[in-house]
Parts: C-alpha cells; sequence; structure tokens
C-alpha cells in the first residue's frame, strides 16, 4: 500500500483518539509516518510547525494499529499539554494525563543497532542501548545517578 494510504489512516486515527481522550479540542496538526525513527516509536515537535510522527517500523508488526495508537496518544499527550499552554515534556501533568488515557509509556519498539539490553532492578523496564555502561533508571532515580537503580544488564543482542 501507498505511504499516502498510510498517513491517511493515522489522520483519521488522530481525530478517534482526539474526540475519544481529548474532548476533540486539539486543532489539526500534521501527522505522519517517518522511516527516519529509528530509536524511538513516534515524536511530537513545536516547531518550525506542530508535527507529529509515528515510525514506520510498527508497520511490520502483529497487532501494529494498537501499537500505532498507543504511540500516537502518547505523543498527543505532549501535543494536549503544548497546546493548553503547559510544558510539554516527560512532567507530573503529562504522566497523569497519559495514565487517565491508558496510553503506554514506553514504544514495544527495539532501537535499530541496538546491542545490549538492561533493566531497572525497581520497574523492571528495558533500556536498549549501543555500548556498555553504567545507567541508572531515569523514572526511578531522577535527574542523578542512583546506584539504587543501576540498570542490570540482561541481553546482548547479536550484530549481524
Amino acid at each position: 500500500m501507498t505511504e499516502r494510504f498510510y498517513d491517511r489512516q493515522l489522520m483519521s486515527l488522530f481525530w478517534e483518539l482526539n474526540f475519544r481522550h481529548f474532548a476533540g479540542v486539539l486543532p489539526p496538526i500534521e501527522v505522519r509516518f517517518s522511516g527516519r525513527l529509528k530509536t524511538t516509536g513516534g515524536q511530537y515537535f513545536r516547531k518550525p510547525r506542530r508535527l507529529i510522527q509515528v515510525s514506520t517500523r510498527y508497520l511490520s508488526m502483529a497487532n501494529s494499529w494498537k501499537e500505532i495508537a498507543d504511540t500516537l496518544g502518547h505523543e498527543m499527550v505532549h501535543y494536549w499539554l503544548d497546546f493548553h499552554g503547559r510544558p510539554c515534556g516527560h512532567n507530573t501533568a503529562f504522566w497523569i494525563k497519559l495514565n487517565e488515557c491508558g496510553f503506554q509509556r514506553y514504544s514495544r519498539l527495539t532501537p535499530v543497532n541496538a546491542r545490549y539490553v538492561y533493566k531497572c532492578p525497581s520497574c523492571k523496564v528495558p533500556y536498549y542501548r549501543r555500548r556498555r555502561g553504567v545507567w541508572s533508571c531515569g523514572p526511578c532515580s531522577g535527574q542523578r545517578f542512583n546506584s539504587k537503580y543501576k540498570l542490570e544488564l540482561v541481553q546482548k543482542i547479536a550484530v549481524g
């Protein structure tokens, strides 16, 4: 199928989610698939114009449109906060609205070129990395490294 077809489907999904979770208040925005997203499932841009992109890699997954809806919804929460003039990062207001809508916190896509999988000992969230290192879980430990939440190496991904 053509790229345009999928972009139209994505725009239709945007309107469906807008009415279901945001009372239809979000104005039109450019929503499209992107084959350039390698480490994330989606992105929301504020400038130079508002834009939501969703990775084309979802299209090859089982239950692809469920995953796409989840990622689009996540990005729409950023847009909703921005539309209301509030900070639109991953802050407390973001997490409250995300949970209220029932969207997932993380993409289920494996980043391209990831060689290692780490896991938080507390929340069990997987982190994909290209290189080995020492990190702590951001949501659990906050802005500074905390050894209590040091990520544990759980898998080395074969490259080839």
